[in-house]
C-alpha cells in the first residue's frame, strides 16, 4: 500500500508543471552498496564464520549420537543372536543396557535439535540486527550526500515488486550516486561502523 501511494505521489510530483523540471533526482542501488561496503562484507564474513562453527558443533554432536546408535544396534543384534542361550539374569541386564542406550540416544538427539534451533534463532536475530545497522549506515550517508549535493529525491533502483520486476524500469534525469555512496562508506574509519 505504501509503495502504491509513493508511486502515485511520485507521478503527481513529476506531472506538476515547472516543478518536475527543477527536481534533482539521484538513484542508488542499495543491494550493490550492501555488497561493496567493507563493513557489510566483514559482517557477512563473520556471519558465515559463525554458521560454519555451528555446523561443526552440530556435526560433532551428530558423530557422538551416531556412534551411540551404532553401539545400540550392535548390542541389539548381539542380544537377538544370543538371547536363547543366555542366562535370565544376563538377558535382563542386556535388555536394561539396550534400553538405557536407546534413552540416552533419544535424549542426546533431542538436545542436539534444541541446541541447533536455539543457535539458529540467535544467528537469525544477530543477522537482522546487523542488516538494520548496515541499512541505517547506508541511509545516513545517502541522506548526507543528497543534502550536500542538493538532490531533491533519491530513488532506490535495485528494488523489485512482488513479481520480481524492477520498480523503476527507466528514470529520466536521475543521476546514479551508488559508487559515490560506496566510496564514502569505505572512507577511512567508515568501514568499522556506520
Amino acid at each position: 500500500m505504501k509503495l502504491v501511494l509513493f508511486l502515485l505521489m511520485f507521478a503527481v510530483v513529476l506531472t506538476v508543471p515547472g516543478f518536475a523540471d527543477d527536481l534533482r533526482i539521484a538513484t542508488v542501488d542499495v543491494s550493490k552498496i550492501f555488497d561493496s561496503w567493507e563493513f557489510s562484507k566483514q559482517s557477512q564474513h563473520k556471519i558465515e564464520k559463525l554458521k560454519g562453527i555451528l555446523e561443526s558443533q552440530n556435526n560433532d554432536r551428530k558423530a557422538i549420537i551416531d556412534r551411540l546408535k551404532m553401539t545400540h544396534g550392535q548390542m541389539l543384534q548381539k542380544y537377538r543372536m544370543n538371547a536363547a542361550t543366555m542366562r535370565v539374569a544376563d538377558r535382563e541386564k542386556m535388555v536394561q543396557e539396550i534400553r538405557s542406550l536407546g534413552r540416552e540416544h533419544d535424549v542426546l538427539e533431542q538436545s542436539r535439535k534444541d541446541f541447533i534451533a536455539e543457535q539458529q534463532r540467535k544467528q537469525t536475530k544477530q543477522e537482522s540486527e546487523i542488516a538494520k545497522l548496515i541499512l541505517k549506515g547506508i541511509n545516513e550517508v545517502t541522506q548526507a550526500y543528497a543534502l550536500e549535493k542538493k538532490y531533491d529525491m533519491v530513488i532506490e533502483m535495485g528494488g523489485h515488486t512482488t513479481q520480481n520486476a524492477p520498480l523503476f524500469l527507466h528514470l529520466e534525469g536521475g543521476v546514479n550516486i551508488t559508487n559515490d555512496i560506496i566510496a564514502r562508506l569505505n572512507e577511512s574509519g567508515a568501514d568499522k561502523n556506520p
